[in-house]
């Protein structure tokens, strides 16, 4: 979402042909938080606020649900059994997108590690 807010020609490519194939195109919760959370941070808080508010009022945002949660909690025992483990929020994308049957588009390798998680390049 970063990359695509930031006008990334790879990611807008990417996501222009899977609109044109007609793949819908959604975020998770916690992207949107993570998002909302660096705009308000930024020096440019109240134009960075616009366009998050903006790109999130135009897909769908997968909520956490207790699916998701207990998803959430397979996914970290197994990669802290692996010694692979990723942070609680990327986790929890994980786990949304596998309990919705959703593929991530990420530059992220490190979801490479979460065992039956479709990613898109």
């Amino acid at each position: 979402m970063i990359a695509l807010l930031k006008g990334s020609s790879d990611t807008v490519d990417k996501v222009s042909e899977l609109v044109k194939k007609g793949e819908p195109i959604a975020t998770t919760i916690i992207t949107a938080y993570e998002l909302l959370k660096g705009a308000y941070i930024s020096s440019r808080r109240e134009e960075n606020l616009s366009d998050v508010r903006a790109a999130l009022s135009n897909i769908q945002v997968l909520d956490l649900s207790p699916e998701a949660c207990e998803e959430a909690a397979n996914i970290h025992c197994e990669l802290k059994k692996s010694g692979k483990l990723i942070s609680e929020f990327d986790i929890l994308i994980a786990s949304i997108a596998k309990t919705n049957n959703e593929a991530i588009l990420t530059i992220d390798q490190h979801f490479r590690s979460v065992k039956g998680l479709e990613l898109v390049r």
